[in-house]
């Protein structure tokens, strides 16, 4: 097929037609009035399949009927007849849009509610470290994390600073507990590190970060990206959510501040 046939065809799918409909539509157009048997051996379907597709075209008005001397042929009706039906889609469109909020609201009664509201989420390999790195964006005020590395180390770039610019967007400030005492500037996402981000240096001695932790709203979440299987749990429980916030809050009071020294933030321990 030529490239005006293939962009003729996508058209019209665009618009409606189904995958039948579309290539038997344009044989009318390009090559006239014709009987369904010479439709059927040129395009090689069942002739019966071809009467179903002609009388689905019909009632788009799209094709009609001619009684000729030698039989019964099909032509395509006028091309303009295509914008009836882009019509008829705009109205069902609206129509749908209005039913939306009465979906929603039909939708939520039959939902499941599940007893209780606490789960666990298990997740695999760098697509799963990336879901729950995403999923901490839903973080309302505030996120609390225990640090193996800058998350750079194990995931792209480009999505890191993706994720930065998100918890800017939203407003999200991220508190971080550190086994390291320097860091080197690590975002181009400067209005991260000045206005959304801290860390605190704990010395290994007190507390060895050995698994990554994020805690935020009633979710706590635990990876390790260092040994040959990323391996990644959400448990979302309110009480051990609490509870964990807690644990991080007296960390983060006996931990020693840590000075932005740069923009890209850059960080060393205060003496």
């Amino acid at each position: 097929m030529s490239v005006q046939t293939d962009r003729v065809l996508e058209l019209l799918l665009g618009i409606g037609l189904s995958f039948d409909e579309a290539p038997l539509y344009l044989y009318l157009v390009k090559n006239g009035p014709n009987t369904a048997l010479k439709i059927s051996r040129d395009l090689h379907l069942a002739r019966t399949k071809v009467y179903r597709i002609l009388d689905k075209l019909e009632e788009k008005k799209l094709v009609n009927q001619q009684l000729q001397g030698r039989g019964l042929k099909f032509e395509a009706d006028t091309y303009k007849n295509l914008e009836l039906l882009l019509f008829e889609q705009e109205n069902k469109l609206n129509s749908l849009k209005t039913c939306i909020p009465i979906l929603y609201k039909d939708l939520e009664g039959l939902a499941y509610v599940p007893q209780s509201n606490s789960k666990i989420l298990y997740y695999h390999g760098m697509n799963g470290l990336k879901q729950v790195t995403w999923n901490s964006l839903k973080a309302k005020g505030g996120l609390c994390l225990f640090e193996l590395a800058d998350m750079s180390a194990f995931l792209d770039y480009g999505f890191c600073e993706e994720v930065r610019q998100e918890f800017v967007n939203r407003g999200v400030h991220v508190r971080e507990l550190s086994n390291l005492k320097k860091m080197p500037g690590w975002t181009n996402v400067l209005e991260f590190p000045k206005h959304f981000w801290s860390c605190r240096y704990i010395d290994p001695k007190k507390l060895k970060v050995r698994f990554e932790i994020l805690i935020y709203n009633n979710v706590v979440c635990l990876y390790n990206y260092e040994g040959k299987e990323i391996f990644c749990v959400e448990i979302y429980d309110e009480s051990l959510a609490k509870m964990q916030k807690q644990l991080f809050d007296f960390m983060w009071d006996n931990a020693k501040k840590m000075k932005i020294l740069d923009e890209h933030g850059e960080a060393t321990v205060l003496r």
